[in-house]
């Protein structure tokens, strides 16, 4: 990264600019290395970066993306705890009415929780980024000629991977007493 943005600085491999991206370490999270290659990445090919750190609040990332008028928020977490993070700042935006696609990422992310947890918390659209070279794919998607067939991609794959996921979690349940009595279990 350090060996990389002089040139971006001085303008070796200049780009025109295309779409915005607020970029962000959720609150509770201080790594920023998975970020910080992204938005290398991510400048390299083009994109404006507003990259507002490590620890970033909820409303500062959606006041940031509002105020810039981003085209993406790109968000990164590193543990646990910060997932939750991530579930309020697509909640926030739902609450006032934003429908910025948001890219996550990070180690403790995932496809599974982003489409379990995230997704459904927000009807704008959240994609997971398994690495940092994924984002510009995804972007280039996402703000292609096939971009409404890559989102209805991304969301049907999210909804199959919720199906999947809650028929894994309920096939061990336990019936009611009455209801195991019916079926003869007992």
């Amino acid at each position: 990264v350090g060996a990389l943005l002089p040139l971006l600085k001085n303008g070796s491999g200049t780009v025109s600019k295309k779409q915005k991206a607020v970029l962000a370490t959720v609150k509770g999270d201080v790594h920023d290395i998975g970020k910080n290659i992204v938005s290398v990445v991510m400048s390299c090919n083009g994109y404006a970066i507003r990259d507002l750190g490590v620890m970033v609040e909820c409303d500062d990332i959606v006041d940031a993306a509002s105020e810039w008028d981003a085209d993406v928020i790109g968000l990164s977490a590193l543990i646990t705890p910060s997932l939750e993070e991530m579930i309020k700042v697509v909640r926030e935006l739902e609450r006032r009415g934003m429908r910025i696609p948001v890219i996550e990422g990070g180690a403790t992310t995932s496809g599974v929780h982003t489409a379990v947890k995230i997704a459904p918390e927000y009807s704008g659209l959240v994609i997971h980024s398994r690495d940092a070279s994924e984002n510009v794919v995804i972007l280039n998607k996402l703000f292609g000629d096939d971009r409404e067939a890559f989102i209805a991609s991304v969301r049907a794959d999210q909804e199959r991977i919720r199906c999947s996921y809650l028929d894994s979690h309920t096939e061990n349940r336990l019936l009611p007493l009455a209801e195991a009595k019916l079926r003869g279990h007992i």
